[in-house]
């Protein structure tokens, strides 16, 4: 589903807020929260003194936001204003303020979207980069001088990795033996970095480590979309979701490991039957094994996802 918001933009992203299990914006400038932010939430903003300063973003409310356990991260120079809503993912125009300028903003749950945003918003957030409750009080004692516009320019650019847009099915299956002393030293900077930056507990994010050749390895990029197929040691209860963001991709000695984002309810988990079904009824072309690796072209990635639910 794709549709054009306009007037609607605020109303819409607040009621969609209402049943998300979790909210993550990357809005260059905030005055008001018109979304409805609570604990665990991430927002990313312009939290810069210059922007503080010129009433652009207002330090108050991000001092009421982070006191509620918004995790809130400032990046000087972020121009962007895209949101992650529960399965929904809006990229627009507005900041989040009453400019009173007219808006119009895309909603939409396309997974390769929706993928791009999460990755996207994941990479703006870094340890330096989030706020703590004395960074906070100190942006509150700046004196406001309304100027309608932040005065000079962002001291760094801000630097982000070209994104993907592809959809992989693609099958994992347990690892006979457990990683490495090193192996998991790595995991767990990786995982604590991811934890950190976003505020989600670090046993929901999920890791592939595969060899250093091949397609995947070479071509997966971070916000790209999965199509995840799980085989456990047993050979019994494989089970399938989708719409699964590649967060993160570090290339370690031996391998590259690849960071999941955490399921959804909307991943909706399935079993290999009703998947093949799913194939099936998509007519897509090639078979499809326990332990294939295939990159779907665009539009049978958008077939796929839309047989998910249809299909029994």
């Amino acid at each position: 589903m794709n549709k054009i918001l306009t007037t609607e933009i605020w109303h819409e992203a607040k009621k969609l807020a209402r049943r998300a299990p979790r909210r993550k914006l990357a809005v260059a400038y905030v005055t008001t929260d018109h979304v409805g932010l609570r604990t665990g939430d991430v927002l990313v903003t312009d939290a810069s003194p210059r922007s503080i300063k010129s009433g652009q973003t207002d330090a108050k409310l991000l001092a009421k936001l982070h006191k509620a356990g918004v995790i809130i991260h400032s990046r000087e120079g972020l121009h962007s204003k895209v949101m992650l809503i529960g399965k929904h993912a809006v990229v627009g125009s507005a900041n989040m303020s009453g400019s009173g300028l007219t808006e119009a903003a895309v909603l939409s749950d396309e997974p390769t979207i929706r993928s791009g945003v999460a990755s996207f918003i994941a990479q703006l957030c870094t340890k330096k980069s989030r706020l703590g409750a004395e960074d906070i009080a100190a942006l509150c004692k700046i004196e406001v001088v309304r100027t309608g516009h932040p005065k000079g320019k962002p001291k760094k650019p801000i630097r982000i990795r070209r994104l993907g847009n592809a959809t992989w099915i693609v099958g994992v299956f347990d690892l006979k033996r457990g990683p490495t002393e090193d192996e998991q030293k790595r995991i767990e900077r990786a995982t604590s970095d991811i934890n950190e930056r976003l505020g989600a507990a670090a046993e929901e994010y999920d890791w592939i480590r595969w060899g250093k050749k091949g397609a995947f390895a070479k071509e997966c990029r971070v916000g790209d979309t999965l199509i995840h197929v799980y085989n456990p040691k047993s050979g019994r209860g494989r089970t399938i979701t989708r719409r699964r963001a590649v967060l993160l991709k570090r290339t370690e000695p031996n391998w590259t490991r690849i960071y999941l984002s955490d399921e959804t309810r909307d991943s909706h988990e399935i079993n290999w039957s009703r998947f093949q079904r799913i194939l099936r009824a998509a007519d897509y072309p090639r078979k499809v094994q326990p332990g294939s690796v295939h990159r779907l072209e665009p539009e049978m990635a958008h077939t796929i996802d839309r047989k998910w639910t249809r299909v029994e």
